[in-house]
């Protein structure tokens, strides 16, 4: 769908490069973000949120992974901490090797799909 999208213009867009409409702790806790975050020094959420803009994809990103929409504000050092490291996500790159790992992770039904949350239909699951 993505493909025949951006053939006619249509940009794909992550609403959440760490899960909607809350942080997917199957995500954050994944031993493949964590690898690769760590031979980069960053984080599952930073490489979750590079592997999204690196592919191509626009992103709503959260400041921290503790907002949520309409349940919390972002005031202070955390929150500008927290937005410093997203624009910081443009000044590195994942690895080739590193994006096909990435790009092969799927829904239980097996559908390639971009990071999604729990409560969504088909969310994402790590490749066994």
């Amino acid at each position: 769908m993505r493909t025949f999208g951006e053939s006619r213009g249509i940009r794909t867009f992550a609403y959440g490069a760490v899960g909607e409409p809350g942080p997917s702790e199957e995500l954050l806790t994944s031993p493949l973000l964590k690898n690769i975050g760590a031979a980069h020094k960053k984080s599952p959420e930073e490489v979750a949120l590079r592997w999204v803009t690196q592919g191509g994809a626009a992103v709503s990103v959260r400041p921290t992974t503790n907002f949520g929409l309409g349940t919390s504000t972002c005031n202070g050092p955390q929150c500008e901490a927290g937005i410093q490291a997203r624009a910081s996500s443009f000044q590195w790159s994942l690895s080739n090797k590193e994006m096909k790992a990435l790009d092969a992770v799927t829904s239980p039904d097996d559908i390639p799909t971009l990071f999604s949350s729990s409560g969504c239909p088909n969310a994402f699951v790590m490749p066994k």
